[in-house]
């Protein structure tokens, strides 16, 4: 299983609505692509001081490689990427991506 970990730096220059409906059109992709298993994000909790400058995250969890892949190329396919970085301090500079492999996680 991999988990698809997008941590989002949201300019405060963005409208709240804009934002939420970017961020359901990124849920709903991935939502309608095979081989997503959950989806769950939002905005940062106030608390541990430790989010330098990220604003908002979520993370997909996908069977495979190939799942997470095919999320990827829909948001392409969608513009929705680009709406993305439409909102983000920087563009591109503004998300952070990661993917874990979690097959070898212990509980």
């Amino acid at each position: 299983m991999i988990r698809h970990v997008v941590l989002l730096q949201i300019s405060g220059s963005v409208d709240r609505t804009e934002c939420r409906n970017v961020l359901d059109a990124i849920a709903k992709i991935a939502s309608n692509t095979p081989g997503m298993l959950s989806f769950a994000g939002g905005a940062n909790m106030p608390g541990s001081g430790l989010n330098q400058g990220f604003t908002h995250c979520f993370t997909i969890d996908f069977v495979d490689t190939k799942a997470r892949d095919d999320y990827l190329e829909r948001l392409d396919q969608d513009e929705t990427c680009w709406r993305l970085t439409d909102i983000t301090v920087g563009g591109l500079g503004g998300i952070l991506s990661m993917n874990l492999d979690l097959g070898d996680q212990k509980s």
